[in-house]
């Protein structure tokens, strides 16, 4: 077998492994997303993730651990389940995670939390949702599910870092 054809097979090997597909969507968390890091591969920390946003009562619709991506769908802001109430105001709200490559055998959680102020059907969906504020009740929740993790499975001292110290 010669050299040229090593190669072809050996490129047509790569591109029968590849996956064109992904079940993550096309956009971007927003700024405001809550972010931490924790050392776990990335299906092995979405599923920790899905587990914890579980146990703390936030129902969910998709996991992909192989993507690295959990979306609740639209719930109603008090129970944390699964509504078919219009997504408009901040009674109806919406919980997206991405997880991320960080530093070598560590992956990057990103958590949102959205709602939708207003309905405007000449925007495209994703434009309408907005964060929810800081004091919202689900937000402190993704902020205490995000430090457990980091507690159980990150770096404890860039926890600390992240707590303001006190005024004397």
């Amino acid at each position: 077998i010669s050299r040229r054809a090593l190669v072809g097979v050996g490129l047509g090997l790569a591109l029968l492994s590849c996956r064109a597909t992904t079940a993550r969507p096309y956009y971007l968390p927003l700024p405001a997303a809550a972010v931490g890091e924790i050392e776990l591969s990335i299906p092995d920390a979405t599923l920790a993730l899905a587990e914890a946003l579980a146990v703390d009562s936030v129902a969910l619709r998709v996991i992909k651990e192989r993507d690295g991506f959990i979306d609740s769908g639209w719930l109603d802001a008090a129970t944390l389940e699964h509504t078919s109430a219009r997504p408009l105001g901040a009674h109806v709200v919406r919980v997206r995670a991405w997880v991320n490559p960080a530093k070598q055998f560590w992956s990057e959680l990103v958590v949102e939390a959205t709602y939708r102020p207003i309905a405007d059907p000449s925007r495209p969906e994703r434009e309408l949702d907005a964060p929810l504020p800081e004091d919202h009740p689900l937000q402190r929740r993704i902020g205490g599910v995000l430090r457990k993790l980091i507690e159980r499975y990150g770096d404890a001292g860039a926890l600390e870092a992240l707590i303001a110290p006190k005024a004397a």
